[in-house]
């Protein structure tokens, strides 16, 4: 009789993580009914096994960069459009940012394992929980209800096609109890409907009250309002756009003044974890790894290179020069390395940027570089690469000046006949060797997750927080022919952001703004507020629509259509060889 493969494997004691709490999946059912407060411990426990590198495959012990968050969030956002991967590297994420992803890599298998790891465990809780004994046993369910859910959420919307590419798609491995014997891949609608029954559960039980289970105003716990978050989410990605609208409406209903009025954002990074703007994130402090000698492989490590940091991982032209339309705006600055919002006046010295192919063999692309250029009366810029000269003629775009080479010589990447280039602050040198390059590549860092407790390798990772429940709420607004209403709830990110007048989103600006309507500007407001965190791959994909990668990285420059099966990722081979079942198309 088979079974999955992570069940066969997952016994192993948690003796390893820093609080020392007990593995669900090492106690029977039994044990934690006879036992009721040992489910404290067993709930604890799960969230360690989101930060902790455990031993599998033979290890004696964790490996370095073993981590489900850092798998998570580099699976989930290298796969978008918003990051420039320096190079090819021997860390996983390589492979998966050019979506020829390897069924046998740490961050595949891991990434599985662990995830069936935590479902396992949060069934065993549940089966062993007595619903209505006390408002701790009711809250403890109610967070392995979300723990069920949102780990069978996290891989179907990694391993599977997205919900609207159809719902008899093939998805992931359901577990939903610990009888389960036969494995088999349920279809993603099935799956979603369990994740969505799940969710519903848990708002049940965590409704009971809080208890002490949340206390001195720090967001480590599941709360109601987490369930109800992923449920908002769960809700759109299904587009269950009033059912959606119904989650955001119960949640903003209470929320902190801070999500209109807004926060420092430079600061956010420092102390996610008692932040009002966080809803769910784990917790990291100075006795985890990744504050000490594995911090060199925590998520902020391949962002920045201060302190133990590779800085492998920079912000795509494109990103930058979205954000450079609204000078103002405050999120750039607080988390980009270089802030250089400024108009280039005429004669200012400038740095031109722009793609080219790495060789004839390959679709990747690196950047060119003409430094120490003018800007002439009418806009122009001049520039010599390569012994030759080139003009780059300035176009509006939306609102903004865009730079375009047209010259059949010029050997920057060319589309529909043109090269677009990009100008940024001269690129000056220091010592004899030009600033800000890496190799064949601008280096612009971002500090998104980066200075907890001063520390450049540390932040504690958040899951779910309230711009992201504003900006459920306008999505599902534009899809409901509600566009004044979706627009609003941009706006309230916007002004927030420092944004105010001209650059607020109306019905009757927004086409003059490149907007074709309001659900393609809540995408973009979505890119900008939420970059870097895990959503622009699962934003674009799910609202059937193409991802433009067509910017420098070592990822082929190509735009990927919604339906193309290399969105799910390949199956850990362990699995398929453990099962039997159906590996992922190709």
């Amino acid at each position: 009789m088979k079974k999955i493969f992570v069940i066969v494997l997952a016994a192993l004691s948690l003796a390893s993580c820093k609080m020392d709490f007990y593995s669900s999946d090492s106690m029977t059912s039994a044990q934690l009914a006879a036992n009721p407060s040992s489910a404290v411990y067993t709930t604890d426990g799960i969230y360690t096994l989101f930060k902790d590198k455990i031993a599998y495959k033979g290890q004696s012990s964790g490996e370095s960069g073993n981590y489900y968050i850092r798998h998570y969030f580099q699976l989930a956002e290298l796969r978008g459009d918003n990051v420039t991967v320096s190079g090819k590297s021997e860390d996983p994420f390589t492979l998966a940012n050019m979506y020829s992803d390897n069924p046998t890599e740490k961050n595949i298998y891991y990434t599985w394992w662990i995830a069936y790891k935590i479902i396992n465990a949060a069934n065993s809780n549940i089966a062993a929980i007595v619903p209505g004994a006390s408002a701790l046993s009711d809250h403890l369910l109610g967070e392995n209800y979300f723990f069920r859910a949102c780990l069978h959420f996290h891989l179907v919307t990694l391993f599977s096609m997205p919900y609207v590419q159809g719902r008899d798609n093939p998805g992931v491995v359901l577990r939903r109890g610990l009888d389960t014997q036969v494995t088999e891949r349920a279809t993603v609608g099935q799956i979603y409907d369990a994740v969505v029954e799940d969710l519903i559960e848990a708002k049940k039980y965590l409704a009971n009250g809080e208890s002490e289970r949340i206390k001195n105003g720090e967001k480590v716990y599941v709360g109601l309002d987490a369930a109800t978050a992923l449920l908002s989410r769960v809700y759109l990605y299904m587009g269950e756009n009033e059912k959606c609208i119904a989650e955001c409406n119960e949640l903003l209903a209470h929320a902190p003044s801070s999500v209109t009025t807004g926060y420092d954002y430079a600061d956010y990074p420092t102390h996610t974890y008692d932040h009002p703007e966080t809803i769910w994130c784990i917790r990291l402090d100075n006795n985890d790894d990744w504050a000490g000698g594995s911090a060199e492989a925590s998520l902020a490590s391949m962002y920045i290179k201060d302190g133990n940091g590779w800085g492998e991982h920079y912000w795509n032209d494109n990103l930058i020069d979205n954000f450079r339309r609204y000078p103002e705006d405050q999120r750039f600055a607080a988390y980009f390395s270089m802030p250089e919002h400024k108009t280039y006046e005429e004669g200012a010295k400038v740095t031109v940027v722009f793609p080219i192919k790495v060789n004839d063999k390959t679709k990747s692309c690196s950047n060119g570089y003409a430094f120490d250029c003018t800007k002439a009366p009418d806009g122009s810029i001049t520039f010599k690469y390569s012994g030759k000269n080139y003009t780059a003629v300035p176009t509006v775009v939306n609102t903004y000046t865009e730079y375009y080479v047209n010259d059949a010589a010029f050997p920057g990447v060319k589309t529909d006949g043109k090269a677009r280039v990009f100008v940024r602050p001269n690129i000056t040198r220091k010592n004899g060797i030009r600033t800000n390059l890496g190799g064949d590549y601008t280096i612009y860092y971002c500090s998104k997750y980066s200075y907890q407790d001063g520390l450049p390798m540390m932040t504690s990772p958040v899951f779910l927080r309230w711009g992201e429940v504003v900006l459920n709420r306008a999505e599902a607004y534009a899809k409901t022919g509600k566009p004044a209403e979706a627009l609003a709830d941009v706006n309230t990110i916007r002004k927030r952001a420092g944004l105010t007048g001209d650059a607020l989103m109306t019905v009757d600006n927004i086409n003059a703004r490149g907007y074709a309507d309001a659900l393609e500007c809540v995408l973009d407001e979505r890119r900008r507020e939420l970059c870097y965190e895990g959503h622009r791959m699962f934003d674009v994909f799910r609202n059937n629509l193409p991802m433009d990668r067509r910017f420098v990285g070592c990822h082929d420059w190509e735009i990927l259509q919604p339906n193309d099966p290399r969105i799910a990722l390949l199956l850990p081979l362990d699995e398929i060889n453990a099962s039997g079942i159906p590996q992922n198309k190709r």
